[in-house]
Parts: C-alpha cells; structure tokens; sequence
C-alpha cells in the first residue's frame, strides 16, 4: 500500500514477479525432465527464492528494504516482534490443529470419506480422479486404528547424532524450506501483487485484499511441481496464516518462524500416528 512513506506503486512489478514465478517453477520442472537430481534442483530452487528478489530490485533499494529481499543481505533482519507473533499464534492454533489432524485420519483411515467429499467430487472431474483414494489407502496401511498415538514419536533422523540431529532437522526446515519460500512467496511476489492490487480492508488487523489471495493460489500450484498430488494444494490453507503473520508482524521472519514450526509439528504427528 502507497501510505505516503512508501515508493510510488509499480503496477509494472506484478507482471514481472508473475512471469519470474512462472519461469523458476518451469525451469525446476524442466531441470527433472532431463534427470537432474532432486536435491540439485531444489538447491537451485532456494538459491533463486533467497537471490533473485534482491537482484530483480537493485535498482531499488527502498522497495527493496522494504520487502525485506535487500539490499544488503538476502536474509531479512532479525525481528523479536515477528518471532513473538509467531510464538502467539502456534500457541493458539496448534492444539486444535492437532485435534482436527487426529480427527481428520482417524474418520479418512476408517473409510469415512464424507469429510472430503467436494474434493473428491472436483478430483473426479479431472485427470487425476481417484488418485487421493488411492494415495489415502496406502498412507493408512500403517495406521494404528487409535484416535490418540500409543506413544509420541519424533522422525528417525532427529535421532541422529546422539540427538543433534534435531537441530539439524530445524536449522534444514528454517533455512532451506521455510525462509527461502516465505522470502520469495510473501516477501517478493505478494508484495509485488499489491503494487497492481493494494489491499483495500484489514483483516484482524493486518492489511490483505486480492494480491495475498492469488500469492496463496501460487504458493499452493507451485507445491505441485514437486509432486503432483492434488492433496498438495492444501498448502493453500497455511499460507493465508502465514501472508496474514506478514502484514499483521511487519516482519518475515513471523511467517517464517510458524511456517518451520508447523513443519516440525506435523512431522512428529506423522511420526506418532503413522510411523513415518
């Protein structure tokens, strides 16, 4: 939003934020198509999702600092009032999560397929029809037939080390999932949206209109290209949290902070229900 401290709005910078979108998901794809790596292309992926928000604005540090993509470093500033206000809201979201994640598997691994019956109906009227049945029966074959865990369970791989492989585990979740996306997906190209469609309401106290809304949509297709699975498009969901964490916070790290926490909490759910 144009607030009078802010630079003249650019509507120009959302086309070239939508087509650098395009462009670095289409190369991640392509770069799969001829074999490269999985883990070379994602390196890839995160180096463009920290670097080229800067670069594209080097000739405009003010909007830059802005954003907090720049100039001087491509990780933001470190805020105490974002990582309060990510603390605050795992404090309140995460135990109903946790129930409705309960909830949720043991109505799914029970075949009581109710709960997602509009999304089993859009499914059924592409391609890919069938394909979260089949998905959802081979992830409960492991299921423990209980609504609570017999045990909590962290991931193997936080185990190793003689236990510092849990630092590894968070430090990999911050710096080489969370940060980056939320550096690139709210910092860059949410922003740049706002510049053609500013926010026009405030919802609970932080500033969102269309261009949060269609940064989500793109956060939620771009997980595809990872996987395609359609059930990866529930990343739509959080990521309205997490554009709402970045203007109600002001700062990234907010975003960032809840996006690798929710990460670390569902991989000890999985752990704890399934196994895995």
């Amino acid at each position: 939003m144009n607030d009078g401290r802010s630079p003249p709005l650019r509507p120009e910078l959302a086309t070239q934020a939508l087509a650098v979108t395009a462009a670095l998901y289409l190369g991640y794809a392509a770069l799969g198509a001829v074999g490269l790596s999985n883990d070379l292309r994602y390196l890839g992926l995160v180096a463009g999702f920290y670097l080229l928000p800067g670069y594209l604005l080097r000739r405009d540090p003010e909007r830059a600092r802005q954003w907090q993509v720049g100039p001087d470093g491509v990780i933001p500033r470190w805020s105490w009032r974002g990582a309060k206000w990510a603390a605050i809201l795992a404090l309140l979201v995460f135990p109903p999560f946790v129930l409705g994640f309960l909830w949720f598997y043991a109505k799914v691994c029970h075949g009581e397929l109710g709960v997602l019956s509009p999304v089993l109906w859009i499914e059924g009227l592409t391609p890919a029809a069938g394909g979260l049945e089949r998905y959802l029966d081979r992830f409960c074959r492991a299921y423990g037939g209980e609504f609570w865990p017999t045990s909590l369970r962290v991931p193997e791989a936080w185990l190793l080390y003689a236990g510092a492989g849990v630092l590894l585990e968070v430090a990999k979740e911050l710096f080489t999932i969370a940060l980056p996306e939320e550096v690139f997906h709210r910092g860059y190209l949410m922003s740049a949206l706002e510049e053609r469609w500013p926010a026009r309401r405030r919802i609970l106290g932080a500033p969102l209109g269309l261009a949060a809304l269609l940064a989500c949509v793109i956060f939620a297709v771009g997980h595809l290209v990872g996987e395609m699975a359609l059930a990866r498009l529930a990343t739509f969901f959080p990521s309205l949290v997490f554009s709402w964490l970045w203007r109600r916070s002001g700062s990234l790290w907010a975003p960032a902070l809840f996006h690798a926490a929710s990460n670390l909490l569902m991989s000890v759910l999985l752990a704890s229900t399934f196994g895995r």
